[in-house]
């Protein structure tokens, strides 16, 4: 009997020698430590693009396995890999990748629509203030205060909504778009406390004669349109959505469990 059993584990090890060497003939051993192997399948599980890397890299790779391989090894000789707070730091990291990969299962097919989105945007419109006050307009110069004094007298109490038409009292028109900053700080001190649509009276600024009409102004506050934020609304849209769905998630795989709280070992003073 014994002498069978023998004979039946020397099979065994002749196959399971067989099995390796087959593999081996396929699937070529790149470089060994000890008893432990890598080979090129498991280098293109780790490293998809080796077959596209140069020699340099490749031996890099190759290198950095072996110090990681030989440091692992003397940790296990040392007996680091049975320390019961390392064991338990292991477990700890394994539940949270498998929880990840629960998860991702869901987000991958998450979808968020332009209904949603936009929901999103008028709801959280806070979040996407300009930041800083812009103006739009025009300074217009004058040859002298006769022209500019007839034209201010004409155009005083006009609403300006667009840049001003040529005018033949006018010697020159320089518009400018969105500035955060007075277009001259002589003629408008501060950009937040300009009046809108309405021409400043006629000043001598840096040696020329001019007027300066605000035709737009975007304070600080204002929101700013969908169509400039579109992309980061798509983005928190979806954050907002996966937070919602982890949550509803979690609800009903608890409904669907027993779950018991022993409460007695919280003390009195925190009850």
């Amino acid at each position: 009997m014994k002498v069978l059993f023998r004979i039946f584990c020397a099979l065994v090890l002749l196959a399971l020698v067989a099995c390796d060497l087959m593999r081996e003939k396929n699937d070529p051993v790149v470089v060994s430590v000890g008893d432990s192997k890598l080979y090129l399948s498991d280098i293109h599980k780790q490293a998809p693009q080796w077959d596209s890397w140069t020699d340099r890299e490749r031996l890099a790779f190759l290198e950095r396995w072996i110090d990681e391989e030989t440091m692992f090894q003397e940790a296990q000789q040392r007996g680091i890999d049975q320390d019961p707070v390392l064991s338990m730091q292991i477990e700890q990291t394994v539940r949270k990748m498998v929880v990840d990969r629960l998860m991702q299962s869901f987000e991958d097919t998450m979808v968020v629509s332009d209904a949603e989105r936009i929901d999103y945007y008028n709801a959280h419109k806070e979040e996407y203030l300009r930041g800083k006050t812009l103006v739009s307009g025009a300074q217009m110069f004058f040859k002298d205060w006769t022209s500019a004094d007839t034209y201010y007298k004409g155009h005083k109490s006009l609403d300006y909504d667009s840049l001003p038409a040529a005018h033949y009292l006018i010697k020159k028109i320089e518009p400018f778009d969105s500035l955060a900053e007075s277009p001259d700080s002589c003629m408008i001190a501060d950009i937040r406390e300009v009046t809108v649509g309405k021409l400043s009276p006629m000043k001598v600024c840096s040696g020329a004669l001019k007027m300066v009409v605000v035709t737009q102004k975007l304070d600080s506050a204002d929101v700013l349109p969908y169509d400039e934020v579109a992309e980061t609304v798509a983005t928190q849209a979806w954050l907002e959505h996966r937070k919602a769905v982890r949550e509803r998630l979690k609800k009903e795989w608890k409904m669907s469990r027993p779950i018991f709280s022993q409460t007695d070992v919280f003390s009195k003073k925190d009850k």
